[in-house]
């Protein structure tokens, strides 16, 4: 459960971010944000392959003394992935 609450978090994080940052920067029109949107989803989805990438080396692989693991923060990432494209999807 600790998963979908860490995901729920982030995707909310990030939608708003993603939205103060467009209202700031870019054009406030709902199709820019979801544009956007989807540009940050991409940078989840690179943050997964990293974590999941990175962190499979044998020293980080046996010193399992996280309460997370690098397989749960590969997996939330790719759930604020799938999250933040099913939103993009809603405004294009």
């Amino acid at each position: 459960m600790s998963l979908l609450k860490w995901a729920l978090f982030w995707t909310i994080v990030a939608v708003l971010s993603i939205g103060v940052l467009s209202y700031i920067w870019f054009d406030s029109g709902l199709a820019v944000w979801g544009n956007n949107l989807k540009f940050g989803a991409g940078l989840f989805f690179a943050v997964a392959l990293v974590v999941g990438g990175v962190l499979t080396t044998d020293k980080n692989y046996k010193a399992k003394t996280r309460s997370f693991y690098r397989e749960e923060w590969s997996f939330i990432c790719l759930l604020v992935t799938i999250s933040l494209f099913g939103i993009s999807l809603v405004f294009s």
